[in-house]
């Protein structure tokens, strides 16, 4: 070899080419009618396999497992695996709020139940114990910051339990809740609102230590006939006076008249303009012979 390509003799003239190297060139598919294109290779085979029907297959093999291992290691009807037991809780007010079950394997699996474990009644957040005798009600006067001795930061259960030797029993009492405003508290305090017929009293704390922020008298609370509805301001203003009193009673106050969004019409009392509120509460209308329907404390929320 001297480094040049090999030489080949050119075909007779006029005869066929014929390839040096022929390729195996194996039928057409029956139906086939086109012809290849010159130099096309033919198929080979051997594409990628379709990810989708891989997939399919792979979770059909994962399933037919998970059956077959269930039925292996599951126990029968008749009771041949280990009891199961069952577990309750229950809390201090007698709710059975779970239910906890155990197989055989030491596994617990805990599920929401009904309550079936009654305990005996304890004393809670609604029950308020009478403290000391009764507060003559003349002497309970509503002022910006108190009804009459009881003080806003006095203690909320001693506060309470001089109302009850005072008014017995209160018509309603939420316990203590998540205040949402409804009361001049901040959103999200936790406060417990008492009411002794159109008196409501706002205490501000929980179950360990709370405080008497502030007080709402209000003839939509109902039970006017409850003994509550005679306390009086420092200078003598009653819920279902006229306002025509409100405002001969206050002559030489500033009072002013707005729409509160949550309470509607209201009066709003101040020693002097740009002074601080005094008292506040709703009114029927601004005329003379109209009501004052309520007085309220300054709300609690930033003072």
């Amino acid at each position: 070899m001297d480094g040049q390509p090999p030489q080949y003799p050119d075909p007779p003239a006029g005869g066929p080419v014929e390839e040096r190297f022929p390729r195996f060139d194996p039928d057409p598919p029956a139906g086939f009618r086109g012809q290849r294109a010159t130099g096309a290779r033919p198929y080979r085979g051997g594409g990628q396999a379709n990810p989708w029907l891989v997939g399919l297959a792979v979770a059909a093999v994962l399933v037919a497992v998970s059956i077959i291992s269930f039925g292996l290691f599951a126990p029968d009807d008749e009771g041949g695996g280990a009891a199961a037991t069952s577990t309750s809780t229950t809390d201090a007010t007698g709710t059975t709020d779970a239910t906890g079950t155990t197989d055989a394997t030491g596994t617990t699996e805990t599920t929401a139940g009904p309550a079936d474990i009654t305990l005996p009644t304890t004393v809670d957040d609604g029950e308020i114990e009478p403290i000391g005798e009764a507060i003559p009600v003349n002497e309970l006067l509503m002022s910006s910051n108190d009804i009459g001795t009881l003080d806003f930061g006095d203690d909320g259960p001693q506060v309470l339990g001089r109302l009850a030797a005072t008014f017995g029993a209160p018509t309603q009492d939420t316990g203590f809740i998540i205040g949402d405003g409804t009361f001049g508290e901040c959103p999200g305090d936790d406060i417990r609102v008492v009411q002794w017929g159109p008196l409501a009293v706002v205490i501000k704390g929980d179950t360990t230590a709370s405080e008497f922020v502030s007080y709402r008298m209000d003839l939509r609370y109902g039970d006017l006939t409850s003994p509550t509805r005679d306390i009086a301001t420092l200078s003598g203003l009653r819920v279902g006076d006229q306002v025509s009193q409100l405002e001969e009673i206050y002559e030489g106050f500033v009072i002013e008249y707005i729409v509160d969004p949550d309470v509607g019409l209201v009066f709003k009392l101040y020693s002097q303009r740009g002074g601080d509120l005094l008292l506040w509460g709703p009114v029927e209308s601004q005329e003379p012979e109209s009501l004052v329907t309520g007085i309220y404390s300054p709300d609690s929320c930033g003072t």
